[in-house]
C-alpha cells in the first residue's frame, strides 16, 4: 500500500482445519485493499493439497543457515526434543499449519535414495519402523541429506472452489518438477480446471476459466503479445475437446498426461499432434 507496487497473493489458500471456511474473509481483505486503490489480485491452483520440501515442517530456528546446519541440528538429541515440543505446543511451523490429518496427511513424494518411501505417509513409515512420526521425519531428512519433497493434505474443497471462482483470482500450477511422485498439479492442474470446475461442477464458464489461465496472467505479468488469439499475438494455442478433456494425474500415480488435448502450438509451431508430443522445442524464456 505504501509502495504502490502491483501485488499478487500467490497460491492463495486457507490451510489447516482452523482456517477452513475462512476464504470469504481472506477474499474480502483483497476486495477491501482494491477499494483503497491497491492493485492486488490472487492466484490459486485447483487442489486441496500442497507440496514443498520436507524440511519446511521444521521451526525457523532449525532452518537458519541452510540445509547443512539444519542437518547438524537434527543430529543433536536435545534439539530433536525441542522441535517435538514445539510441534506439540503449536509454535509456528508447517506441521501445525497443515493439520488436516496430522502425520497421516504428510506424504513423501520425492527422495533420491530410499525410493520405497515415496507415496507413503509419515504415519505409515513411522509405524513400519516402530518409530515416533517426528523422529521419522528427522531420520528421513538426514538419510536424504535434506533433499526430500512432500505433499500435504490441508485445505477444504469449499475454499478452493470459492477462491477459484472469485473474479480477482487467476489459475496457476505451482508445479515442482522433480523425481519420484510429484504433486499431481505438475501433470493435471489446467485440465482439472476444465474437467471439474467447468464441465462437472459448472463453477466457472468455459470462457472465464480460459481467461483465468491465459490472458489474465499474461496481462498481469506484462506480456503484451501473449494470452489471446488475435492478429499480432504469438500463436500459443491449445486445441482441446471440452467434452473429453480430463486430468489423469493422482497422488498415487501422478505421472499421467491428460486426455482430450489434440493439438498444442508454441510460438506458431505444432508441438503436440493428435495428443502426442512430437519432440519440437519451440518455447523461450519470456521477459516483461
Amino acid at each position: 500500500e505504501k509502495s504502490g507496487v502491483a501485488t499478487i497473493v500467490a497460491h492463495h489458500k486457507t490451510a489447516g482445519k482452523k482456517n477452513w471456511g475462512r476464504s470469504h474473509q481472506t477474499l474480502a481483505l483483497i476486495e477491501g485493499a482494491r477499494a483503497r486503490g491497491i492493485n492486488i489480485i490472487c492466484e490459486a491452483y485447483p487442489y486441496t493439497m500442497s507440496s514443498t520440501f520436507l524440511h519446511a515442517l521444521l521451526p525457523p530456528w532449525v532452518q537458519e543457515g541452510g540445509v547443512e546446519k539444519l542437518l547438524g541440528r537434527l543430529r543433536v538429541p536435545e534439539n530433536r526434543r525441542r522441535i517435538k515440543d514445539e510441534f506439540t505446543n503449536g509454535i509456528p511451523g508447517w506441521a501445525n499449519l497443515y493439520d488436516a490429518s496430522g502425520w497421516d496427511g504428510i506424504i513423501i513424494s520425492s527422495c533420491r535414495n530410499n525410493k520405497d518411501w515415496e507415496g507413503k505417509t509419515i504415519k505409515e513409515l513411522a509405524a513400519a519402523e516402530k518409530s515416533d512420526p517426528a523422529e521419522m521425519v528427522f531420520d528421513i531428512l538426514i538419510a536424504e541429506n535434506g533433499d526430500v519433497l512432500m505433499i500435504l493434505l490441508g485445505m477444504a474443497e469449499e475454499d478452493v472452489t470459492n477462491i477459484l471462482k472469485h473474479p480477482l483470482s487467476m489459475v496457476g500450477s505451482d508445479s515442482l518438477p522433480g523425481l519420484g511422485k510429484p504433486h499431481p498439479r505438475f501433470f493435471g492442474a489446467f485440465p482439472k480446471i476444465l474437467r471439474k470446475y467447468v464441465r462437472e461442477d459448472k463453477t466457472l464458464s468455459l470462457q472465464e476459466a480460459i481467461r483465468k489461465m491465459t490472458s489474465m496472467p499474461a496481462q498481469r505479468l506484462g506480456f503484451k503479445n501473449r494470452g489471446l488469439i488475435m492478429e499480432g499475438m504469438c500463436a500459443d494455442i491449445t486445441i482441446f475437446n471440452p467434452d473429453t478433456v480430463e486430468d489423469k494425474a493422482t497422488v498415487a500415480n501422478p505421472r499421467q498426461y491428460p486426455v482430450g488435448i489434440d493439438y498444442v502450438l508454441v510460438n506458431g509451431e505444432i508441438v503436440v499432434r493428435n495428443g502426442r508430443f512430437n519432440g519440437t522445442i519451440a518455447g523461450k524464456v519470456l521477459h516483461k
